[in-house]
């Protein structure tokens, strides 16, 4: 199979932004990550409550020492 030109260059510039993302994303605080899976929880919900799947995404309140599980 012949490689056409530019396309190795381009898949290692895919390679190296993946990693520079992964990188930024695992040096954002606590918080911030849990924010963002709380997003992406939410996302979710939405696609798996039209399919008729129950769904609990989390709920987390935060508070002067953290974000805490919100009480049900």
């Amino acid at each position: 199979m012949e490689v056409v030109d530019g396309v190795n260059a381009e898949v290692a510039r895919i390679f190296a932004a993946k990693e520079q993302r992964r990188q930024a994303l695992a040096r954002l605080p606590f918080a911030a990550k849990v924010r963002a899976v709380m997003k992406l929880q939410e996302m979710a919900a939405s696609i798996l409550r039209a399919r008729g799947k129950p769904v609990r995404p989390w709920r987390i309140v935060a508070n002067a020492s953290g974000v805490l599980p919100a009480k049900d």
